[in-house]
């Protein structure tokens, strides 16, 4: 299973498992339990593939945690003081703690604990990588289009010809006994 297919929905406990999709939603499966149900629209469903964590540095990725709490191993359980636990996770990830609520780190380690069993690591942290190679390759190649444009633009040639510029007629509008004549477009 990979983070993608997995589901937090506002206002039900647990994890979901995405098993198909409905005309008015998703169709989705507890992990643990089985049991199967649909979502509405005015569900508010969660990706955990999109949530990321407030560090000291950057912002984490939800997966370059899991990832990190199983290389570290010996995770605390959620009903452990929560002290403890907010220790723990600022050696872990550098977990910026004025950011984090109490809530929140109590939710991250309770699906941390429901995937461990289920997830591939393995091929989690390989994904991982391969998307910090690709935006690495992706910086690189920005920063060599910022430096073709800055060559080709040619240096400004103070001696230049200045083209003068004549405005355009003005459209008559005031009378019939006008010299100058009007241009009308055609109605459509």
């Amino acid at each position: 299973m990979e983070l993608k297919d997995v589901v937090a929905i506002a206002g039900q406990s647990g994890l979901h498992k995405v098993v198909g999709r409905s005309k008015n939603g998703l169709i989705v499966e507890t992990i643990g339990t089985g049991k199967r149900f649909s979502t509405s629209f005015q569900d508010k469903v969660s990706v955990l593939e999109d949530i990321s964590v407030y560090t000291s540095g950057e912002d984490m990725r939800l997966s370059d945690v899991f990832v990190k709490l199983n290389e570290i191993g010996n995770v605390p359980e959620a009903k452990t003081d929560l002290k403890q636990v907010r220790e723990f996770l600022i050696g872990a990830i550098n977990l910026d703690s004025e950011r984090v609520y109490d809530n929140d780190i109590k939710k991250l380690i309770n699906w941390f604990h429901m995937l461990k069993d289920v997830l591939n690591f393995e091929k989690l942290a390989q994904t991982e990588t391969e998307e910090a190679e690709v935006e690495n390759t992706e910086a690189a190649g920005e920063e060599a289009k910022e430096k073709k444009v800055k060559k080709a633009a040619a240096p400004k040639n103070p001696e230049a010809k200045k083209v003068a510029k004549t405005p355009a007629p003005k459209a008559n509008t005031k009378g019939n006994n006008s010299n100058k004549t009007t241009f009308r477009q055609k109605s459509v």
